[in-house]
């Protein structure tokens, strides 16, 4: 049956129209709003409980205020934390603390912690990347510890993380590249260690995700530092668990936003708990690819210009907005019982 000028002038509109909003969505035009609706599904889901053996040794207010000491602690304190929490035989021990320089309080100081790390065997130190970049060189550097204190470590790998353009963090990379050589992340020498230790994980899907993050702050199991080294904390605590040590007051500065802590409250020790939560669950957010989003803006765009030749202007407008919600239900859905985000610039 021959097509009508009528009809072919509704596709071309649609199609035309689906054009200009599909290259606005390639340029990354809609990206904010599509960040906001990821975090708005977060929002809509809620929290979740954690089902991974993680719990977190927290370096924070309290810990500062019982030990009265001033920042950096002596790494002998480090040194004598690793060993109390050992004595619980952990499967793993994750130390969110840069070691990149000799300790202020002398060699002793290094070796201590050096021994620590050497008794426990399990343990994942911390490097930091960094990138310098000026109009007239480029600089990059891993931050290692130190190699008195990682010669005796299970390992070591950069703690950066995926920063959006508006500075939340939703992504996690499990490898990170240095000087042309691929280095696993510090969650990724975390994740195989749990699992030689006989944690159970499901097998990993994409080196980059987005962390399906359990809820905001304090969502893992979490007991301060000077009760671990006061002895206070049963070591039956940490029996088979990944046990994190790391920064939770924003007086240390490792804080971001995150979609469940948009105003940067969320400690990064936290987010790596999030991150191999996400691994170890099988769980990960994985976006939907770009070419579908396309296509379903031109069937947007022509659904949209016939309706509104074929219906009165308040109908054509209820018919959209049911659509528009309908889609929104089944992105959310998506998001629920999939780990997928959907975009929403097709609405």
């Amino acid at each position: 049956m021959a097509w009508s000028k009528h009809s072919v002038g509704i596709w071309l509109r649609g199609l035309l129209l689906g054009l200009a909003v599909a290259a606005a969505f390639l340029f990354g035009l809609f990206e904010g709003a599509e960040r906001w609706g990821l975090n708005a599904f977060f929002h809509l889901r809620g929290p979740v409980a954690p089902k991974s053996p993680i719990v977190i040794v927290s370096i924070d207010e309290d810990s500062f205020d019982e030990l009265n000491r001033p920042w950096p602690w002596p790494r002998s304190l480090h040194g004598q934390l690793l060993d109390r929490v050992n004595q619980g035989n952990p499967a793993v021990i994750g130390v969110d603390v840069l070691f990149s320089e000799p300790s202020l309080y002398g060699a002793e100081d290094d070796s201590a912690l050096a021994d620590s790390v050497r008794r426990a065997g399990n343990v994942i130190l911390a490097a930091a990347l960094t990138v310098v970049k000026t109009p007239m060189s480029f600089k990059e550097d891993l931050n290692p510890p130190i190699p008195l204190i990682r010669q005796g470590a299970a390992g070591f790998g950069p703690v950066n993380f995926v920063v959006d353009d508006d500075a939340v963090v939703r992504w996690a990379d499990l490898k990170r590249t240095f000087q042309g050589k691929e280095w696993p992340h510090f969650n990724l020498l975390l994740y195989r260690k749990a699992l030689e230790a006989g944690i159970q994980g499901h097998p990993i899907r994409e080196s980059r995700f987005v962390i399906n993050y359990r809820g905001g702050p304090r969502s893992f199991p979490t007991v301060p530092y000077y009760r671990v080294l006061n002895g206070e904390v049963p070591s039956e605590t940490f029996a088979g668990r990944i046990v994190l040590v790391g920064a939770m007051t924003p007086v240390l500065q490792d804080v971001h936003p995150t979609p469940f802590a948009s105003q940067g409250v969320m400690p990064g020790v936290e987010i790596h708990a999030n991150a191999l939560e996400t691994v170890l669950q099988g769980i990960p957010i994985m976006r939907a690819h770009g070419a579908i989003t396309v296509l379903f803006i031109f069937a947007a765009g022509v659904l949209a210009v016939w309706f509104t030749n074929q219906l009165k202007p308040l109908q054509a407008f209820g018919v959209m907005l049911m659509a528009a919600a309908l889609s929104g239900v089944a992105g959310f859905g998506a998001f629920l019982w999939g780990h997928l985000w959907t975009d929403l610039t097709p609405i």
